[in-house]
């Protein structure tokens, strides 16, 4: 954890870095592990311990004590944002009187393995995006005029960035997706930094994150349907995903609203970033 406050620039350094190792680690567990469920899980144990390790470069151990504080409170301020993923959640369960179906084998093994997968991937993606983004831009930005959205802008653009693999620009319903997917990401990516400012809790974070991406998704690890699932993909070009994507936008704004008054509202900001 590095004390001087000349040097405080080099945290970033090893945030962008601890970014860029989230998505090397993916591709190349893509290439050497097999993308089976149990693949998964160890390329994704992998990329949270490595993302533990940055976090520990740039905070020692002072984020660490944080981790379980106030979880319940968290996951409670956060329950909000599970509305669209339990609404998509709704329309798979609704799925299996529309469309046919043959049950997995050993499905309860691959709920269990997807949900701690998607546990991972909140606590890595938290830790990186949240945890590391505040540690390292804070200290940086404490002298300007608005540290705390400064640093919820920086952090959330590149959250929605990397979520984007490839777009074609040159088709303007895949354009407008990736506006909104980087918009809705922007927006989730702020209303759980005001969550992390207000208690500096991982623990919760990564287990409502963690719940928006296993919810809606759960169906599909029990049953397989006839028709392929496209769902994955964030940029189909297709006017129904826009249109998805335009109801998350309300979706997410309405819960940003709701944490900003009934959290974000009884920070001591300046008090928060001294002790920061």
């Amino acid at each position: 954890m590095i004390k001087n406050e000349k040097l405080k620039w080099i945290n970033v350094l090893i945030w962008l870095a601890s970014a860029g190792s989230l998505i090397l680690l993916m591709i190349l567990g893509s290439k050497i592990l097999v993308e089976d469920d149990l693949g998964l899980f160890i390329e994704f144990l992998v990329i949270t311990i490595v993302t533990f390790i940055f976090l520990y470069l740039i905070s020692g151990k002072k984020t660490f004590s944080y981790m379980n504080n106030q979880t319940g409170y968290t996951v409670k301020m956060l329950f909000p944002t599970l509305i669209f993923s339990i609404f998509f959640g709704i329309l798979g369960i609704l799925n299996l009187f529309i469309d046919e179906y043959t049950i997995i084998p050993n499905w309860p093994v691959t709920l269990l393995l997807t949900a701690a997968n998607m546990l991972m991937v909140g606590f890595y993606e938290e830790g990186c995006f949240r945890a590391c983004a505040c540690d390292a831009l804070l200290p940086l930005l404490k002298k300007t005029k608005h540290p705390f959205l400064l640093t919820a802008i920086i952090s959330g653009l590149l959250f929605g960035y990397l979520h984007v693999v490839w777009v074609d620009f040159s088709n303007v319903q895949q354009t407008l997706q990736f506006v909104l997917k980087i918009t809705n990401l922007l927006i989730s990516g702020g209303t759980y930094m005001i969550l992390y400012w207000k208690t500096r809790n991982l623990f919760g974070l990564a287990i409502v994150h963690g719940l928006n991406d296993f919810i809606p998704d759960c169906i599909n690890h029990i049953v397989q349907f006839k028709t392929v699932d496209d769902s994955t993909s964030y940029t189909t070009g297709d006017v129904g995903t826009t249109y998805i994507y335009l109801f998350q936008l309300a979706v997410e704004v309405i819960c940003l609203i709701y944490v900003y008054v009934k959290v974000g509202k009884t920070i001591d900001y300046k008090k928060t970033l001294e002790e920061w």
